[in-house]
């Protein structure tokens, strides 16, 4: 018995192909690669990023109208304490309430931690809470939205200022 094994002819990628695959396929992990780090790497060295510190307010007015209170809460999840806590607030519309400022006329909202205001002295820690209220005495309405302006002063000398709206509610 005679066996005659027939080989089959496969075509292949020629290794010219091959080569030029792979290089493509490494360039474009490499370029995948830096990215990544780079956006990382930006991230933790900024002194604080919008999301890493959060702001939650209300504004309360009785009876629907008159004077009212302003109460801050600042919640430090960054990477580096609070040094300085600015507040301002208008209404966006009427400009019916007065300015929530730091001022002699309008002192502002005091954000206080550990008793006593934020400060380069008295400085809020990464994961500490402070908060502040203010009563205003000109007039503010139920329903009617603010804007609320914080700018925080880090121990690395970055600002950052956000912003939270709120809704006067009695």
């Amino acid at each position: 018995m005679n066996f005659s094994l027939k080989q089959k002819k496969r075509s292949a990628v020629s290794p010219v192909i091959a080569t030029l695959l792979l290089i493509a396929i490494a360039v474009a992990a490499a370029i995948i690669v830096y990215a990544f780090v780079t956006g990382l790497i930006g991230g933790l060295s900024t002194g604080a990023s919008s999301n890493l510190v959060t702001l939650t307010g209300s504004i309360s007015v009785p009876n629907g109208t008159g004077a009212g209170v302003a109460v801050l809460t600042i919640r430090n999840s960054a990477n580096a304490p609070v040094t300085s806590v600015v507040v301002t607030g208008i209404t966006p519309s009427s400009l019916s309430m007065a300015s929530i400022a730091s001022s002699a006329v309008y002192p502002g909202i005091v954000v206080n931690y550990a008793g006593n205001p934020v400060t380069a002295g008295n400085v809020l820690p990464i994961g500490s809470t402070a908060s502040g209220a203010y009563s205003f005495g000109t007039g503010g309405t139920s329903g009617v939205g603010y804007t609320l302006t914080v700018q925080l002063t880090f121990s690395t000398g970055s600002i950052q200022i956000q912003t939270l709206d709120v809704i006067a509610q009695i």
